[in-house]
């Protein structure tokens, strides 16, 4: 009987298992979460900070500049790919930055760009 009470517990413990494990591998592939941007020009690397919310296809969230400047972020992702825009607040208007990159993991790698007046370049993203 003792047994038996052994094995319907680690039944139990196995099922468990078996149900967390995709739950906690899907979280882990979105880009929802807290993330350090590095852009990567001819200016230097600036490093920005952005917090991304991911609702099926549909991205937004914010990124931080420094400064006191947070910014919305609205985009999409498909896939692997994330595309997105941020607007940077100018005195001749206000400037659209866009971005495209892939993820993969807790790593978001970009695509050369052309980031306003940061210049051209890449940039990457690394999940905190």
């Amino acid at each position: 009987m003792m047994w038996r009470r052994a094995i319907t517990v680690a039944a139990g413990v196995l099922a468990t298992a078996v149900f967390l494990v995709p739950v906690s591998a899907q979280a882990q592939t979105g880009a929802a979460g807290e993330w350090e941007m590095k852009l990567t020009t001819q200016t230097g690397v600036t490093t920005w900070q952005a917090r991304f919310e991911q609702e099926a296809d549909q991205l937004g969230g914010e990124i931080d500049l420094g400064d006191n400047e947070v910014l919305a972020v609205t985009g999409t992702v498909e896939g692997a790919m994330l595309k997105f825009v941020i607007t940077v607040p100018d005195l001749d208007g206000d400037q659209p930055i866009n971005f495209e990159g892939e993820l993969d993991g807790d790593t978001i790698t970009g695509a050369e760009g052309k980031f306003s007046w940061y210049g051209r370049g890449a940039w990457t993203a690394m999940r905190k």
